[in-house]
């Protein structure tokens, strides 16, 4: 949709008819939606390789140069509000998103006195953002897109399969530091049973495989046609996720993964909704209705004892600190807990690790409408293409579903996904998706 300034007045002017979009994104200029591709897929690769390239900036003592990787989410963002900006043409979703950023920024600093924890805060939400442009460029790519994903896809169960069983890589354990912020990479958590020990293979964690394999696995299963096909690698997924020792993305992927493997004359899509749905109702009543809940949980990896130790420990604790600094009801503002408080409140760091507490966090009140309308978005009857649809919907389930018991926004490709999945669900159950989509069909990346 654009945004135009009426030259007329002296503030914003009118909604307009939304202006065509190009190869299945939000984005109305080839260029732009070719350069979002490229970047996004650029990202990915740093993403899935992480490890080695940190490894080898550890080596020459230039750690902070990892952060040159989010120019490539923050530099076409930029690129495209000033291109839009200059026609006259900004798309709503900048105007509005500057505006609540801005706002939830100011509620942080008025809470904590933090400008700098509502930056990071700012940079969390930005691949959001960003996939939110992207849409189906990443959903549901064309067909070179979809071998480069594949081949990321490889890489990282190669990577995984390598660090379980014949291999410790040499940045294993290692601490890089970014200004300030130790960072592990490869956290050795020193588990003596080979089985049990978390691996993350060319990523920087185990939880970063856990987050990006699914979502990988997602999209690929969606443009499979052979059922077969789709079996051996979503098996294949799920053994690398399992090698990991995550059980909340397994407990999250199985269920998606198995809809995804059924015949597309099944009705998948609804139980995909539905599979959301659930997944939405654990997410908001773990931290809420298991206060002072004791259980017996055993020990190790594979037991409940991860479960138990949120439940006891970290979403009490994630609560008080909300009480205790939210501003009303708008919470503890833009980067309010987790990663963001390692800058200004290192000694009272909570990684939340639910998708809701640290919504709410965040967001306060405002938490529901957003979380109504990703609701909205997700049940949203279909005008577009059933194939991204699917795939978008399986994106938000998973997400939400992980996001029981990880604050997966805080993962980059976790939140670009889920950034993507909301654009092509946008894109593709508005009412003007008909119309534009035959020169979306005729113009995309394939």
């Amino acid at each position: 949709m654009a945004y135009t300034e009426n030259p007329s007045g002296g503030g914003f002017g009118r909604w307009q008819t939304p202006i065509p979009t190009f190869g299945a994104s939000n984005i109305d200029s080839q260029r732009f939606a070719t350069v979002f591709a490229i970047c996004g897929i650029l990202y990915l690769w740093i993403y899935a390789v992480e490890a080695p390239i940190r490894y080898g900036l550890f080596l020459v003592g230039k750690d902070s140069l990892i952060l040159l990787r989010d120019g490539l989410i923050i530099g076409p963002l930029a690129f495209l509000c000033a291109a839009q900006a200059m026609r006259l043409q900004l798309h709503a979703i900048f105007l509005l998103s500057g505006c609540l950023l801005a706002f939830h920024g100011l509620v942080l600093m008025g809470t904590v006195g933090s400008f700098s924890g509502a930056v990071y805060g700012a940079k969390v939400l930005m691949n959001l953002l960003f996939g939110f442009f992207a849409a189906s460029l990443l959903i549901s790519p064309g067909n070179r897109m979809l071998k480069v994903m594949m081949a990321i896809w490889l890489v990282i169960v190669i990577g995984v399969c390598l660090d379980k069983f014949l291999l410790t890589f040499p940045w294993t354990g290692i601490k890089t530091i970014i200004g300030d912020l130790n960072v592990d990479v490869s956290k050795d958590w020193e588990i003596q049973d080979p089985l049990a020990r978390r691996v993350a293979g060319f990523t920087r964690s185990s939880i970063a495989v856990a987050a990006v394999l699914p979502c990988l696995t997602i999209i690929l299963l969606c443009r499979m046609k052979g059922r077969l096909q789709r079996v051996v690698m979503a098996l294949l997924a799920l053994g690398a996720v399992f090698l990991t020792t995550q059980k909340g993305s397994l407990i999250a992927f199985v269920p998606i993964a198995a809809i995804l493997c059924l015949p597309s004359s099944v009705r998948r899509l609804n139980r995909l909704r539905g599979c959301f749905l659930v997944f939405l109702v654990i997410a908001v009543a773990l931290p809420l209705l298991t206060s002072d809940l004791h259980m017996d949980h055993g020990n190790g990896v594979f037991s409940t004892e991860s479960l138990y130790l949120r439940i006891a420990y970290t979403w009490p604790d994630a609560w008080q600190w909300i009480n205790h600094h939210q501003m009303l009801w708008f919470g503890v503002g833009l980067g309010g807990i987790g990663g963001p408080q390692r800058l200004y409140a290192p000694d009272s760091f909570n990684p939340s690790d639910n998708i809701i507490v640290l919504l709410y966090a965040y967001f306060g009140v405002f938490a529901i409408f957003y979380g109504a309308l990703i609701c909205f978005l997700v049940l949203r009857p279909i005008t577009g293409s059933r194939e991204r649809v699917e795939a978008a919907v399986a994106v938000v389930a998973f997400a939400f579903g992980y996001g029981a018991v990880l604050s997966v926004i805080e993962d980059q490709s976790a939140s670009l996904f889920l950034g993507a999945a909301l654009g092509a669900l946008w894109r593709e159950t508005r009412t003007t998706a008909q119309s534009l989509g035959a020169r979306s069909e005729a113009t995309s990346l394939r």
